[in-house]
């Protein structure tokens, strides 16, 4: 797998895994060891899609709740 924000490159198990975004889905977040960026991880593929940032939502919204709180 590579990161795509410093291009390091390793076997997906050298890359920190941190949580599954969601239990349906195949996307997890991982850390790369090198320059820190947490990243979007297809695990099915093994490949990195981007960095997360902060509120960010790769893995897509609920279902349909965004707004109904006050």
């Amino acid at each position: 797998m590579k990161c795509t924000e410093c291009g390091y490159e390793a076997p997906i198990s050298g890359f920190r895994y941190l949580y599954n975004a969601r239990i349906d889905a195949p996307i997890s977040i991982r850390q790369c060891t090198k320059c820190e960026a947490w990243l979007a991880v297809d695990e099915l593929k093994g490949v990195a899609t981007g960095k997360v940032g902060p509120g960010e939502a790769p893995w897509g919204k609920s279902a349909g709740i965004e707004g109904l709180a006050a």
